[in-house]
């Protein structure tokens, strides 16, 4: 120990055995979080246990060993968490260990207060430097309001424990004991994303743009977005926590953090978990900074950055988008954690966006996680008024702003098909819906997402895709627009409305025999649309030949989106085995008849149809 805290160092040396004595019945005593648990006096306490009772250990994260949750315990020390582990699931569900749920943003407030105060702090910090300051190094989280307020302060030194910046500094001077250490820090294997995992996380990438600020929670899914945006530029982060696959896009220069409006140029977190990898990425470098969670996760924080993606998981979302994320009926899975604090900070964030993401089924594949109603005893993390993106393996579903019967429909068009159908005979009992929806038939397991693309027409930059049965209103929306000129065209006469009935028909495609491909004008967030043009085709299987229609909004129209539209059909239609294309044009409409004989295609007038017969084979 260099300087003049040489000796102040010395005093306060000990052994892991001999400082525990210190710790009395009754108290309270908080555990560092994590990859930063002390384990050695943990260990310790436990040697100790005998000679004490009624302590509660309070953590936010449990990893490592865990003897304290044996039977043996009971009545010495009682172990109770703010996010439930793998290692402590089972000892809670059994009654021997205590789950306390509120939102991480909160708990340091609350250990402050002295609803959850501590009168012992054990830690475990990087050996202090010339200026006789330690660092919490990996974990800051809720740490800091435990030292704050804890009377004894207890400190392993461990020299693998690496030194971070930010609000990560404790002075000797603050530290009651120390315990030399020198095993490493605990470290979590990175999980292999799965298809299902690597398919979500492509779906939430799309969410992501040039710029965006994003968070992650636990778990493979937010992890594995990360994998797909090696094309975004400038993106910063600002999360509770991270891991190891966030490394490759800070180093490929994806990650710059130069767009964020608070903490520019820095990467923003409270605790981070993984290997050793990670350690070494964070130690020294003053890119990364280290705040508690009271800070971190404070929506009014969050919000100053613009374009936030909070990727958070659940398990289990019901059809009005209630989402249980913390807990399996009465079984408490895990915890509140993070999801709330950042899905209302992306909301208020401009151009923002909240995003749950999960698993379409569960128990391989026999269970729906998308549910008529949350299990009994499960409880409601996310309100279905905080709720805006859901993403499973099958899709995209915005709910924001919309009604339940909307809601129902996009869920049940992102849930496992094995279980649409009944899923929609639930919403239709409970008058959620109309009674001839047909959204489950739709097969969106085949839905083609490859045509999915912005592009650029004129200077409009318009979404490009397949439509959707969940497109219905949109378009009603798009026929109610047309002048009087447009609807004879498209529909040979004059039409007042499109009723329920049939604009769910035009949007209910089965992308072989019936497609159709529409373009669309979106918001800056994305997240509010409206159909400028459609084209369709529905093929005859005794002719093989398919018929089309094409209409483009009249403030759309000489910009190519028509051209583009039916070329991209006529590619997809050929790839499906279908002959060719035919239709029938009012003479009328002069942009369809010069279209088509620009491009040289057969255009015989009919008095049976009292219009231009088009065909041609491809």
């Amino acid at each position: 120990m260099p300087g003049n805290f040489s000796e102040l160092y010395k005093q306060k040396l000990t052994t892991a055995d001999e400082v525990v004595r210190h710790i009395q019945s009754g108290w309270r005593v908080f555990v560092g979080s994590g990859c930063a648990t002390p384990q050695e006096l943990v260990a310790a306490l436990c040697r100790k246990a005998s000679n004490i009772h009624d302590v509660e250990l309070v953590q936010l994260l449990t990893y490592g060993a865990t003897e304290y949750l044996d039977e043996k315990f009971s009545g010495q020390i009682r172990h109770n968490s703010f996010f439930i582990s793998d290692n402590i699931r089972q000892a809670v569900s059994e009654g021997r260990a205590d789950y306390t749920p509120i939102f991480l943003s909160e708990i340091p407030e609350l250990i402050r207060r002295g609803r959850r105060g501590n009168q012992v702090a054990l830690l475990q910090l990087s050996p202090p430097d010339r200026h006789g300051y330690c660092s919490m190094g990996v974990s800051v989280d809720i740490q800091r309001a435990a030292l704050d307020r804890a009377t004894l302060v207890i400190a392993e030194i461990n020299p693998h424990m690496p030194r971070t910046f930010g609000e990560t500094q404790v002075h000797l001077s603050r530290i009651n004991y120390l315990v030399e250490v020198q095993s490493p820090v605990f470290e979590v294997p990175v999980m292999e994303a799965d298809e299902v995992a690597l398919q979500i996380g492509y779906h939430i990438s799309r969410l992501v743009e040039n710029g965006s600020c994003l968070q992650m929670g636990i778990g493979t899914i937010p992890g594995s977005v990360l994998r797909f945006l090696t094309d975004k530029r400038n993106l910063g982060i600002h999360t509770e926590m991270f891991s190891d696959e966030l490394i490759p896009l800070v180093e490929n220069g994806n990650i710059t953090n130069r767009s964020k409006k608070i903490h520019p140029g820095k990467i923003v977190t409270s605790f981070v978990t993984g290997t050793r990898k990670l350690f070494d990425f964070v130690d020294e470098n003053s890119a990364v900074a280290f705040y508690p969670s009271d800070y971190v996760n404070d929506p009014r924080v969050i919000s100053q950055n613009d374009r936030v993606v909070a990727i958070n998981s659940a398990l289990q979302v019901d059809l009005t988008g209630q989402v249980c994320a913390d807990s399996l009926g009465y079984t408490f899975y895990s915890g509140i954690g993070g999801q709330v604090d950042f899905i209302r900070g992306a909301a208020m964030s401009r151009g923002g966006k909240p995003v749950v993401a999960l698993r379409s089924t569960a128990k391989e594949g026999t269970l729906s996680r998308i549910v008529e109603r949350l299990d009994d005893g499960a409880g409601v993390v996310t309100s279905r008024g905080d709720v805006h993106y859901v993403v499973t393996e099958y899709g995209i579903a915005y709910l924001h702003g919309k009604t339940i019967r909307e809601r129902a429909l996009e869920l049940i068009s992102i849930a496992h098909p094995d279980f649409r159908q009944e899923l929609l005979e639930f919403v239709k009992r409970k008058h959620y819906v109309y009674e001839d929806e047909q959204v489950w038939q739709q097969a969106l397991d085949s839905y083609p997402k490859g045509l999915e693309e912005y592009r650029m027409f004129g200077q409009k930059r318009l979404f490009v895709r397949p439509l959707k049965a969940t497109d219905e209103r949109l378009l009603q929306e798009f026929f109610y627009s047309h002048s009087h000129e447009t609807i004879y065209n498209r529909y040979f006469g004059q039409k007042s409305q499109l009723a329920h009935r049939e604009a769910a028909k035009l949007c209910y495609v089965d992308y072989q025999n019936r497609m159709a491909l529409a373009a669309f004008q979106q918001s800056g967030t994305g997240t509010d649309e409206r159909i400028v043009a459609v084209a369709r085709y529905a093929a005859n299987p005794r002719s093989n030949m398919a018929e089309t229609a094409v209409v483009v909004h009249e403030e759309y129209r000489r910009l190519g989106i028509a051209g583009y539209l039916l070329k991209q059909l006529e590619t997809y239609a050929a790839s499906r085995g279908i002959k060719g294309f035919c239709s029938v044009i009012l003479p009328t409409n002069d942009a369809m008849i010069s279209y088509h004989r620009k491009l040289g295609h057969s255009l015989v007038f009919s008095q049976e149809t009292e219009g231009y017969n088009m065909e041609f084979n491809f």
